[in-house]
């Protein structure tokens, strides 16, 4: 017998007799009514309260940030058919198509399908307002906070968490990226007496430190933390010196390993969190490359492992592309001072901008940030050096080098009123 439940042919056959039954049951006044003549078949309604609203568009280049999630459903007909449709539980799918949309804002009819045709279907709303705006990816390095470090017993000492990948890549609406403030993961280091390696969830933060749900890639990332010593590893610094050949542009630099291990006093080793001094001379570089680099000894470290370690340079063809009004930011300027620029033009450059076709691609000018640093410098004129930070593997070029400026001094209120009174 529980051979015969668990034939799926059994239960389909209950099933209908069921519906059968139930068919026969609702026309069965009707048909006592009315000796000799066929069944009279009543209408009726149903109501489908909070059914679910698919939306179909292209996911890889847009993103739906304003729809409605739910409709209603309102079905009329004969009463059989309905009765049967909620006895059967037929697959209906209630939806609007925007793959033929682009982004921004639409009045869009709801449709449906696999409605038995017996039955008007309405449904409320007809039709709703939808917002769709086109996805962007951005990368963002990832932090690592460590939880319960004071758990960690006497005499061992928490390394700077090694993270791999050391950026995650998001992709969400515009509107949402321009939210982004940081990524972060978590480690509990509580039980832990030696280097461990783990698998973290990787969250998303506004700058105000709510959590943001988005798409992120990867969702985890793997963190090493070092713990004890006197061991532990650290990354190594590639320095990029020269330039490449004209026509190339680099597509990627990374190390293998990425980490060497190193072996000291403790003191001595718990200052060191990279290891520095290996150098690429990218004018030497015509194709894809791997090098062989002797690991450095720092001072006061006793061994390196391992001793080598391999740079693999991979290149491309070079695409350039101009971007214009990039404003020149001030850093580490002294209170009390102004900062002036002796040319007003040139408080805003345009930088051309070199480097593979997926790089230039993907590149804002909201990523790249041009500044002068005036720390130290005393009252009067001038000339410093233009700086650029922005993404890797990018060569920017400068349409002057440096910048004439002119620092003054800007008096209090208090300072004037001293001033005042000694003319006085």
């Amino acid at each position: 017998m529980d051979k015969l439940y668990n034939n799926p042919w059994f239960v389909k056959a209950i099933s209908f007799f069921i519906a059968v039954m139930l068919f026969a049951i609702v026309n069965f006044d009707n048909a006592n009514n009315q000796p000799g003549a066929l069944p009279i078949i009543t209408n009726g309604s149903y109501t489908l309260d909070e059914v679910p609203l698919n939306v179909y568009y292209n996911e890889e280049e847009y993103a739906v940030t304003q729809v409605v999630e739910h409709v209603q459903i309102n079905l009329r007909g004969p009463q059989n058919v309905l009765t049967f449709f909620q006895i059967a539980g037929t697959s209906y799918d209630v939806f609007i198509d925007l793959r033929n949309l682009e982004a921004g804002t639409h009045e869009v009819n709801v449709q449906y399908r696999n409605f038995p045709n017996e039955l008007t279907v309405n449904i409320v709303p007809e039709s709703v307002r939808v917002s769709i705006e086109e996805k962007r990816t951005i990368s963002v390095p990832v932090d690592i906070e460590l939880l319960n470090k004071a758990s960690i017993g006497d005499g061992y000492t928490l390394g700077t968490p090694i993270v791999n990948p050391v950026n995650v890549e998001i992709t969400a609406a515009e509107s949402v990226i321009q939210q982004v403030g940081f990524a972060k993961g978590f480690v509990d280091v509580q039980g832990f007496t030696e280097t461990f390696e783990k698998s973290v969830p990787v969250k998303v933060y506004d700058q105000h430190g709510n959590e943001l749900h988005i798409d992120v890639n990867p969702t985890v990332v793997d963190v090493k933390i070092p713990i004890t010593s006197p061991n532990k590893d650290v990354p190594v610094k590639i320095n990029r010196i020269g330039e490449l050949p004209d026509g190339l542009s680099i597509k990627t630099i990374y190390a293998e390993p990425k980490d060497v291990t190193i072996y000291g006093p403790r003191a001595v080793i718990n200052q060191i969190d990279i290891i520095d001094g290996f150098e690429v001379d990218l004018s030497t570089i015509t194709e894809n490359t791997t090098l062989e680099l002797e690991v450095p000894l720092p001072p006061g470290v006793e061994q390196v492992s391992p001793q080598v370690i391999k740079v693999v340079i991979e290149v491309d063809i070079e695409e350039v592309i101009e971007i214009s009004d990039i404003p020149i930011g001030v850093i580490n300027q002294a209170e009390q001072t102004d900062v002036a620029f002796v040319i007003d033009e040139q408080e805003i450059i345009t930088l051309t901008v070199k480097g593979s076709p997926t790089t230039i691609q993907r590149i804002r000018k909201e990523d790249i940030t041009v500044y002068i640093d005036v720390n130290q410098l005393p009252v009067g004129e001038h000339e410093v050096p233009i700086q650029v930070t922005g993404p890797l593997n990018i060569r920017y070029i400068k349409p002057f080098n440096d910048i004439k400026i002119i620092i003054s001094e800007v008096l209090s209120v208090d300072d004037n009123s001293t001033e005042v009174n000694d003319q006085n």
